[in-house]
């Protein structure tokens, strides 16, 4: 399972909270800026993304720097 939210502790960046092997993990997403164009990030910029749908798409696909690929979403209603 996963979830993307707001940082509480970086204004403007985001989290994602993970769940593998009953464990849960908080991985931050970071924006970087390269040539006047903002990528996001989980891994310090090695792997670069122009929005978060890419970004999970692309760890739905392929397991890169985390634990396991993801998988299934959790939808929150506010």
């Amino acid at each position: 399972l996963f979830l993307v939210r707001d940082s509480h502790t970086i204004p403007g960046a985001y989290v994602m909270s993970l769940a593998h092997n009953q464990k849960v993990k908080h991985l931050h997403i970071t924006s970087v800026k390269h040539n006047d164009t903002v990528f996001y990030t989980v891994d310090n910029g090695s792997t670069k993304f122009h929005d978060l749908i890419q970004l999970i798409e692309f760890y739905q696909a392929n397991q890169g720097c985390l634990p396991t690929k993801l998988t299934h979403h959790v939808t929150v209603l506010l």
